[in-house]
């Protein structure tokens, strides 16, 4: 083949058929033109949409002219690739639409042929609105957020925080969050944030961001999220304006006379305590304060907070204000939660006095119940997220081993058989044909295998329960699969109990278990034994399947009853399979009422028990 300007090639037999590649999408409308613009293959989406077929000219699309002389154009130039928006009249329509249409130039056995892949304008702007509603519903909440990668280079920033910051999304986006808050932060503040960031552990901190006007008062808060799979760590960055409560406490500082008419404005529970000796009394309180505890202002004046306020409450208050005054801080926190679940962040703080200790604290009650749910929310989120990310890479992974080396196989096959023919080797056709059944039985399970998943995952499954003695079953299944284990020199073993071992399931289904168990031990194992058997116990009736295979990891038995999922994922691990069967066995033996129950070692063999109610019922 002619190497030209690097272009990408793709590669078949001499007379190309695309319609045998699954890797072309369907998803929306794709076709390739040879070069006397004539379409040599087409998608189902472009058939739909422009009526047109493979044989057909791309210019009779009744398409404006511009996307002719484009994609002739094109074809006389140079260039690999070319991205455009362009209108395109709908056949027999007559209506004009907004497309996105990507031209690439490839070529197949010396010869070029353009792909021309078109997406509808309207389904790019449906996308781009999604993603705007999102960042609307963030920034709608107003709460100041921020989530870091493991570099510590910011991912997202909400509106609100851009405002408290002062700064464009630009100046933000991929930033460092060093390089962001290094102007709000003196040199010892830096140094803890960095430090937390390295450890990494939460770090919270009260910032005057003086570039506000009026200047605000803004609590950082930022928490580790460690991703223990992926062996990382991100961040999440939150901000709560405490500009108010400051302010309030600065203006109940200033002035006893305003205290009363500042405090009720406050949203926050406001609480006011005086100590005398190792006592403290109760001073005052917003009205909000007094709703939450169900207190009556006239009749708790200089009484003891022991007396008036939750016990916890209480013991916290003290417990603070100790830590309060022996640490000389400017406020001191703590948590609690209330009895109907509300939860609160209390801060501490005091009024000063002149030339003695300080006898009045105030406590401030933030309630945060929104703001932790929320942040629990976004946690959730972003884990969901990850673990999406990663099943859709090991299903894509696994479905994409798993379809293309039985087509493989079989175009393999399918040159050797047409060297036999034109020779007259009919033995070897024989067996060949054998071997083509084998991969399209194969493939034909793969298929199977999928659509029962999907219906016991919709709950569409239906069961035709009958009595049934699983002996039989064992026995049929037992004998189809000895020549396999025959084939890898397994001594296979049935254990069938004496007795008639009569359970209520759907035949059909129950065989499937079984079959989908024996087959995984005999692909598992390499040498040694299989034992399937049966047995009677106290009303119930026990299924037992043990190998002395691979076995599995502890850690890895929950991960693997889930679809898809093997122990070593991708196109290096060692067995063949979508990681279909066991997950089949364990939800078809759930959905009608048995126990199933997984032992294994690594390096020394599997042990699965299904267990079913016995059945008294004669058939």
């Amino acid at each position: 083949m002619t190497d030209l300007r690097n272009q990408p090639r793709l590669f078949v037999e001499s007379k190309p058929d695309f319609r045998h590649y699954t890797e072309l999408p369907d998803s929306s409308p794709l076709v390739i033109i040879d070069l006397s613009l004539t379409i040599v293959y087409c998608n189902d989406a472009f058939k739909s949409t422009f009526k047109l077929d493979i044989g057909d000219n791309i210019i009779q699309m009744h398409s404006n002219m511009e996307f002719i002389y484009l994609v002739k154009g094109f074809h006389e130039s140079k260039y690999k690739n070319i991205s455009v928006d362009i209108n395109l009249t709908l056949d027999k329509e007559n209506v004009v639409k907004g497309y996105f249409i990507r031209i690439e130039r490839v070529i197949v056995n010396n010869t070029q042929y353009f792909v021309l892949s078109i997406q509808s304008l309207d389904q790019q702007k449906k996308l781009e609105n999604k993603i705007t509603s999102l960042h609307n519903a963030l920034d709608h909440g107003k709460l100041p957020l921020m989530i870091l990668d493991e570099a510590q280079k910011v991912t997202y920033v909400s509106k609100s925080f851009e405002v408290v910051l002062a700064k464009e999304a630009e100046n933000i986006f991929g930033k460092n969050i060093i390089e962001i808050l290094k102007s709000a932060l003196d040199a010892r503040d830096l140094e803890d944030l960095i430090g937390c960031l390295n450890a990494p552990v939460p770090w919270k901190k009260i910032i005057n961001f003086r570039w506000l006007f009026p200047e605000e008062y803004w609590e950082l808060h930022l928490n580790p999220i460690f991703d223990t799979e992926q062996n990382a760590v991100s961040f999440i960055l939150i901000a709560s304006n405490l500009t108010e409560v400051i302010n309030q406490t600065r203006a109940i500082e200033r002035s006893e006379k305003k205290q009363k008419s500042i405090i009720e404005n406050i949203s926050d529970l406001l609480l006011i305590v005086e100590k005398v000796g190792p006592t403290f009394l109760f001073e005052n309180a917003n009205d909000n304060f007094f709703r939450t505890f169900h207190l009556d202002r006239n009749k708790i004046s200089s009484l003891k907070i022991d007396d008036l306020l939750p016990k916890q409450l209480a013991s916290d208050i003290y417990d603070s204000i100790q830590t309060y005054s022996i640490n000389s801080t400017a406020v001191d926190e703590f948590p609690y939660k209330h009895d109907d679940d509300r939860e609160y962040k209390c801060k501490i703080t005091s009024i000063p006095e002149h030339e003695k200790p300080a006898s009045y604290f105030i406590i401030g009650m933030k309630d945060i119940t929104e703001e932790i749910q929320y942040g629990e929310q976004l946690k959730k989120a972003y884990h969901k997220e990850i673990q999406l990310n990663r099943m859709k890479s090991d299903f894509l992974a696994n479905m994409s081993h798993e379809i293309r080396t039985p087509y493989n196989a079989i175009l393999g096959y399918s040159e050797i058989i047409n060297e036999s023919v034109e020779t007259g080797d009919i033995d070897s056709i024989r067996e060949l044909m054998d071997s083509m059944k084998e991969v399209l039985g194969r493939v034909l399970n793969l298929f199977t295998n999928i659509i029962d998943v999907s219906q016991i995952e919709s709950g569409e499954v239906e069961l035709e329960k009958v009595d049934l003695n699983c002996n039989q079953v064992i026995r049929n299944v037992s004998g189809k699969m000895m020549s396999d284990a025959a084939k890898k020199n397994l001594n296979f073993v049935v254990n069938i109990a004496a007795d008639d071992c009569i359970i209520e399931v759907d035949w059909v289904k129950f065989e499937k278990i079984v079959q989908a168990l024996v087959d995984n031990a005999i692909k598992y194992t390499n040498q040694g034994h299989i034992i399937v058997g049966t047995k009677s116990n106290s009303g119930f009736v026990e299924i037992t399947i043990a190998d002395t295979g691979v076995g599995i990891d502890q850690t890895q038995l929950e991960r693997l009853i889930k679809p898809f999922a093997q122990e070593i994922e991708g196109y290096t691990r060692p067995f063949e399979g979508a990681g279909l069967g066991l997950t089949i066995a364990y939800k078809l033996t759930r959905l009608m009422n048995g126990i199933f129950e997984i032992e294994s070692e690594k390096n020394k063999g599997t042990k699965i028990k299904l267990t079913f109610p016995s059945s008294h019922r004669n058939g």
